[in-house]
């Protein structure tokens, strides 16, 4: 009678434990926190890019230089495509050239003027770049640069010239982009810039009495920096991981 007594017992407190487990839970459920977004560089972008222009003028007749600084302040527009770890992209650039006419003596007494200037630079260029930090973009890029020279030879006796020469050339350089906000990137970049020599021009220069069939070969070193504001999602949402 007792055994039958303590098995009752028992069973009577394993269905209570059974119930208890089938009623609702009192506590609150957890609260959700979405993941933090990923940062993509995909996406086109839009700025103001401004900086300085050091320039050199080589003549090939007097085999000499003259270099020339000067400011350029413009505009970029371009679209990135980021694949995992490295960034592609193409982007154009203009800005105009901000800089005085330079006068250039020879032979060591101004015989004549040799006034050299330019309006504007701009390029083509294609990207690659390896993102870092986060937000930072290291890239280097190159493409197909465009540009103006301006030349006035004015000999205090003969006949001078002035013209100027829309020039075709080629660019390479190297920069960071650094994304400051999920959409505003901020910029620093050096550019090396060949205009090349252009086509030959004539002048009569009378103190040396011969006719000139000259060429000017331009180059540039260019440190620009930029604002941009990149369109589109700012970033995408990161992969929810179940857990059980």
């Amino acid at each position: 009678m007792r055994k039958i007594l303590l098995s009752t017992v028992a069973l009577v407190a394993m269905a209570g434990v059974a119930s208890a487990a089938d009623l609702p839970s009192t506590k609150a459920a957890p609260v959700y926190i979405p993941p933090a977004p990923v940062f993509t560089w995909t996406g086109f972008y839009i700025g103001v890019e401004g900086g300085g222009d050091f320039r050199n003028y080589h003549d090939n007749w007097t085999g000499r230089g003259l270099n020339k600084d000067g400011g350029l302040v413009g505009g970029v527009l371009g679209y990135n495509w980021q694949f995992n770890n490295f960034v592609v992209g193409l982007e154009g650039d203009a800005a105009a050239l901000l800089s005085g006419n330079e006068a250039w003596t020879y032979s060591g007494a101004q015989v004549y003027n040799n006034t050299l200037n330019g309006d504007y630079a701009a390029a083509i260029r294609g990207r690659l770049g390896i993102p870092a930090f986060e937000r930072a973009l290291f890239y280097v890029a190159g493409g197909v640069a465009f540009g103006d020279v301006k030349y006035n030879y004015t000999p205090v006796v003969g006949n001078g010239i002035s013209a100027t020469q829309d020039r075709v050339g080629w660019t390479i350089g190297a920069g960071m982009d650094y994304a400051f906000t999920p959409n505003w990137i901020a910029r620093i970049e050096y550019r090396y810039v060949d205009l090349s020599t252009g086509s030959n021009y004539y002048w009569t220069d009378n103190v040396s009495k011969v006719y000139i069939n000259d060429r000017l070969r331009v180059t540039s070193n260019q440190v620009m920096g930029a604002i941009m504001y990149k369109f589109g999602p700012p970033a995408a949402p990161a992969p929810v991981v179940a857990k059980y």
